[in-house]
């Protein structure tokens, strides 16, 4: 008898709750997809471009300097009998070229870092008043990221409508 009660308040209270907060007519959150975002609009497309040109070129500086060290190292492999002054000028150059190398890692890694955080910023400007207006037509109350979520209604994503309106906005 009393869990019968206990149920029968709780129904009384869920429904009280239901008629204080009436649901609204279209869905109450909205799904997009951030990584198709990033993948299929425009802005997504030449961040990627110019994070990938930046790695390349970072790269690129990374391998010279690698080999560089190679070299060093093969020098002090080979000449096993070489006078005592050059092999510390060898001993000297690897460990200066390690330590360039490991700097110029690190900095590479902190500028793709920083670019990565820059073109994320510039995209989220542009994606944050998009998803505001279509929160606002809708009536919706929260725009999830649909990468992260298990299970959502049919029409509660709104990914392409993001998309077309942010590839229609202006390139600069």
């Amino acid at each position: 008898m009393k869990q019968f009660l206990a149920l029968a308040c709780a129904g009384v209270i869920v429904f009280g709750i239901a008629a204080v907060y009436p649901r609204t007519a279209g869905p109450t959150v909205v799904t997009v997809s951030i990584q198709r975002v990033s993948a299929q609009s425009d802005l997504g497309k030449r961040a990627t471009q110019q994070l990938e040109a930046l790695r390349q070129e970072r790269g690129r500086e990374l391998a010279a300097r690698q080999k560089e060290l190679e070299e060093v190292v093969r020098q002090l492999n080979r000449n096993q009998g070489m006078p005592i002054a050059d092999r510390e000028r060898l001993t000297k150059d690897e460990t200066r070229l390690r330590a360039e190398l490991q700097q110029l890692t690190q900095q590479a890694q902190a500028a793709l870092q920083a670019a990565q955080a820059k073109l994320q910023t510039e995209i989220r400007g542009k994606l944050t008043p998009i998803l505001a207006d279509i929160a606002k037509r809708s009536s919706t109350e929260v725009v999830l990221n649909s990468d992260a979520v298990a299970w959502s209604a049919p029409g509660t994503d709104a990914t392409d409508e993001v998309l077309r309106r942010l590839n229609a906005l202006p390139a600069q």
